[in-house]
């Protein structure tokens, strides 16, 4: 008996030993991929304190966590939520939308031996060659545009290159998934997009900006998709087939962004990967959970159409994916499911990238 005991308990740790040493293995694939690779997280906010991205510091986005991650790209919004419709409210909201600008704009100026501003996809390549990150500066929230479509062509100028109409409260551009009671929101007050939002697809579209269509009504985003002539993406959306929230994309808008030739970036956002008792705060989702996301989405809408996004210094992290230093994470995971080289090459930003530079050439042939 003593003998059979200590065979099954040699051969545990035998197991252990050999799942540690694939785990190794992965985590060097993984490292050697991401040499290769250029890793792009589609959606970061940077807060108003945001100290600076030259130290190590505590925050989930700088220069030495993305590093260690070999993250070689973001996209860093122009964020500012949603407040009142009105002549204080708006001034309030450019005043705020020009802070979180200039703060993206110092991740790289402030730091030019090691970032640099990229517009384009061959600007992200070249600065990726060159061993810099890529800073691509996006707007999530109209809000601070007001309610003038001329503001599309002054942040264009400013060097913006993806924009959301929404974030959690309806405004003048579009109906918002998440309609905000303080502000004492209708839903559907607009029926999707407003007369307003329906022209400035027209004109993102002739600038060459990637419209995000995340956190839009299931109207709204039907009507970008109906109107839009070139492929939208979805920054940091969820997955309503895994939790049934009115911010993540159902299968049917699934299917049709990628009717549109355009990418679902999923969100590394706990409460959009696992379900969380109510009224109970859980523990964070973990990185196998934010994959099996990815998984059910590549299954449905296949790899060309899905990528990664974390929403860092807005709620976005998962165990394991805490900060971009442990961006590797969650490529380790994609290895242990079976997926190649070149699908994770797609997933960390390549399909991002594509449907970037898609947008930019069908303005340029306009």
């Amino acid at each position: 008996m003593n003998k059979i005991l200590y065979g099954l308990i040699a051969g545990l740790l035998l197991g252990a030993v050999n799942a540690g040493a694939a785990d190794g293995t992965l985590e060097e694939q993984a490292r050697q991929i991401h040499q290769r690779i250029i890793a792009i997280d589609s959606h970061v906010d940077l807060p108003f304190d945001y100290p600076g991205a030259a130290a190590d510091g505590n925050t989930q986005i700088d220069l030495p966590k993305v590093a260690r991650g070999q993250l070689k790209g973001a996209a860093l919004a122009v964020f500012v939520p949603q407040g009142p419709r009105t002549a204080e409210g708006y001034a309030k909201a450019q005043q705020d939308a020009d802070k979180k600008y200039q703060l993206i704009k110092a991740f790289a100026e402030d730091n030019p031996d090691k970032a640099a501003l990229a517009y384009t996809p061959a600007d992200v390549q070249r600065i990726a060659g060159q061993g810099k990150f890529a800073v691509l500066i996006s707007v999530l929230n109209a809000y601070p545009l007001g309610a003038d479509l001329g503001q599309l062509d002054v942040w264009y100028q400013r060097g913006v290159r993806v924009l959301g109409y929404t974030h959690a409260g309806n405004n003048a551009w579009s109906d918002s998934s998440r309609p905000s009671k303080t502000l004492n929101d209708r839903p559907d007050e607009n029926g999707g997009l407003s007369d307003l939002g329906k022209q400035g697809v027209a004109r993102l579209n002739q600038l060459g900006i990637l419209i995000d269509v995340s956190q839009l009504t299931t109207p709204a985003l039907k009507q970008v998709l109906s109107l839009t002539k070139a492929p939208v993406v979805a920054t940091h959306s969820g997955l309503k087939a895994i939790v049934d929230a009115p911010r993540n994309l159902s299968d049917e808008e699934l299917d049709l962004i990628k009717q549109n030739g355009g990418v679902v970036q999923v969100v590394a956002f706990s409460n959009y990967l696992r379900k969380a008792p109510e009224g109970v705060k859980a523990a964070p989702a973990t990185v196998a959970q934010l994959v099996d996301a990815i998984a059910y989405a590549t299954k449905r809408i296949g790899v060309d159409h899905v990528g990664i996004a974390s929403d860092f210094n807005h709620g976005g992290g998962v165990e394991g994916w805490q900060n971009e230093g442990e961006a590797q994470n969650v490529t380790v995971e994609l290895l242990r499911r079976g997926y190649s080289e070149r699908d994770i090459a797609k997933l960390w930003g390549g399909n991002f990238l594509r449907v970037l530079g898609e947008a930019q050439q069908r303005a340029a042939t306009r």
